[in-house]
Formats: structure tokens, C-alpha cells, sequence
């Protein structure tokens, strides 16, 4: 006499452990994902603070500026 081997299928409790599995590594990447866009985000406001302030600072000419102005004083010509 054969035996018959009746093959299961997925059980209630099975399908949620595999559904909290699922939750669980998603919840993992969109918390990377986050993480890597708030750094990202930091980085990029350092860079263009640093920038600005590279920017900003005062320019030393090294020689002479001769500028052509009229009687109000309005520049016409500047030569460096």
C-alpha cells in the first residue's frame, strides 16, 4: 500500500512571518535610503556655504586702478 504525501499549502501564520520579513527589510532600506539623502543633503549645504564664503571675501589687486569718472563722480572707464 502507497502512502500519499499531500503537500501543504502556505498556512496563516507562515505567510505572516513572511510578510514581516518583508516589512522588516523594507523598513531597513528606506531608513539607508533616508539616512544617505539627509547626508547627502548635509554635504551639500557645507560645500555651498564654503563656497559662498570663498566668494565673498575681498579681492587684493596687486599694482595700480585708475578709473575715469565724471563731474558726479559716476565711473566710466576702470583699468587695472
Amino acid at each position: 500500500m502507497r502512502r500519499r504525501r499531500f503537500k501543504r499549502g502556505i498556512t496563516g501564520i507562515e505567510a505572516a512571518i513572511v510578510m514581516i520579513a518583508f516589512v522588516i527589510v523594507a523598513a531597513a532600506l528606506a531608513f539607508v535610503t533616508l539616512n544617505m539623502g539627509m547626508f547627502t543633503t548635509q554635504r551639500t549645504r557645507e560645500v555651498i556655504h564654503r563656497g559662498l564664503g570663498e566668494a565673498s571675501s575681498a579681492l587684493e589687486v596687486d599694482g595700480s586702478v585708475t578709473a575715469l569718472t565724471d563731474s558726479s563722480s559716476k565711473v566710466y572707464v576702470v583699468s587695472i
